[in-house]
């Protein structure tokens, strides 16, 4: 039998490039140098989406480590295996600066003070252009002393997309077919545009402040703050509009941020409930210390357990983020603590589930009824400025749970070092939160997202 370390280089690239997941690939240059060396000698690396996802760190890591190590290079960044708790170095200069949100499929979308938004691949640093942000019709009233780069890292706040931006087995060409929708502007509203296209085109909506916009069975469906979802429409006389398709829940509020979510074939509205002194509350002080105490120690004991059921796992996934030299840098993400960390102005203390099912009922104006929802099953969200997603628990992804980021884009600068600090795993069981990463990142534009 032929010795596998040497098949003719060929068919060896025929096979790294069949790959579907960034996981297969990092696996197949691991095999030895001269499978490694293949991967190299590619025009681009491939543009996959991950199996897992990842926690990408803000551009400043921690306090501690800008202490010890001066000024960290702003084209690095970090990102988190849930599997290993290992932070893995990247360089990413093209995301210097810029805020970045997920976009699913493996790609981040990013904006500047340049005020261009684009597509980004971490792994392969493809880039694909979007329409300016000035080609959103709906502006705010610019002035000498107010302009663009006054609301660049807020004006957009979600965008979601109808499939992979790259074409299949192409590493040049974007999908022309892919369309992508936006929630933006100072009123929230939506807007889409094609890939390849030069403008943003308003969606006709009922009324204002989305939050959360999913492509779902084959269509782009979106929430507002008051919970009411409605699908989008594009092929209408009228133009491009939005359908209410389901009322807002009877008991919620305009302050729970809402979210939509495909989950085991079903779409569910998912309400977060913050408290603060940000949120009215007067009695912040009376928040139980104990509790979160324990909850910090419960993340330590999980990220314990996960190494040691890992097992030689972790070996394995070293270096996994990217399994190149773009890999400058592998360290734990223990140990941090948040000793003499300020109070938080906002915080999630508890999740809501609604599951949308068709309604045939006489007289009901709505294609859907909201359900209540108390389980997950083996099912995990993964909520924030992603693109939300929910996963199949494993051996680092628990069951039952929601992974939330800090998304209160508006809040960011009430916070000292900015937002970052609201986040962790909420269990639907039990309604504790612990800990999802246990160093601190922050930024005022950009912090933790979940990469997936």
């Amino acid at each position: 039998m032929a010795d596998w370390m040497d098949l003719p280089v060929d068919i060896l690239v025929v096979i790294s490039q069949s790959l579907t997941v960034i996981e297969d690939f990092t696996s197949f240059a691991a095999v030895c140098k001269d499978w490694k060396s293949v991967t190299s000698i590619l025009k681009k690396k491939p543009s996959l989406p991950t199996r897992y996802p990842r926690l990408m760190l803000a551009e400043k890591i921690d306090t501690e480590d800008q202490e010890n190590q001066g000024d960290q290079d702003a084209s690095i960044r970090f990102f988190l295996n849930l599997l290993t708790s290992k932070r893995f170095q990247l360089q990413l200069p093209e995301a210097s600066g810029r805020k970045c949100t997920g976009a699913h499929y493996g790609w981040l979308w990013t904006i500047g003070t340049d005020l261009q938004i684009n597509l980004l691949h971490p792994f392969s640093r493809q880039q694909i252009c979007l329409p300016h942000m000035l080609t959103f019709p709906d502006q705010y009233e610019y002035n000498e002393k107010f302009t663009p780069q006054e609301v660049w890292y807020f004006f957009v706040s979600k965008i979601a997309m109808s499939s992979n931006p790259c074409k299949e087995k192409s590493l040049h060409d974007y999908n022309e077919d892919c369309t992508v929708v936006a929630i933006y502007g100072e009123f929230s509203i939506l807007a889409f545009t094609k890939l390849g296209g030069t403008v943003w085109t308003n969606i006709s909506v009922h009324s204002r402040v989305y939050q959360d916009i999913i492509f779902y069975n084959g269509k782009f469906y979106a929430v507002d703050a008051h919970g009411v979802v409605v699908v989008c429409e594009f092929d209408d006389a009228n133009g491009p509009k939005a359908t209410v398709i389901a009322p807002a829940p009877i008991e919620t509020s305009d302050t729970y941020q809402k979210y939509l979510v495909e989950s085991s074939g079903h779409l569910l509205l998912v309400s977060r409930i913050r408290r603060g002194y940000l949120f009215g509350d007067d009695d912040d002080d009376d928040v139980e210390e104990d509790d979160i105490d324990d909850q910090d120690e419960d993340a330590g004991d999980d990220i314990d357990d996960q190494d040691e059921d890992a097992g030689d796992d972790i070996d394995e996934c070293k270096g996994d983020v990217d399994g190149s030299d773009n890999v400058d840098h592998v360290e734990d993400a223990e140990g941090s603590d948040k000793e003499g960390e300020k109070k938080a102005r906002y915080y999630t203390t508890d999740f809501s589930v609604l599951r949308l099912d068709e309604c045939h009922e006489e007289g009901n104006n709505y294609a859907y009824r909201l359900t209540e929802v108390t389980s997950l099953g083996d099912q995990a969200l993964f909520l924030g400025s992603n693109v939300s997603t929910s996963i199949a628990s494993s051996g680092c992804i628990k069951p039952n749970c929601i992974y939330f980021t800090d998304d209160n884009c508006e809040l960011y600068f009430n916070e000292p070092g900015g937002g970052g600090h609201d986040t962790g795993i909420f269990n639907m069981e039990d309604g504790t939160i612990q800990l999802n990463y246990a160093g601190e990142s922050r930024s005022n534009f950009s912090p933790p997202l979940w990469y997936i």
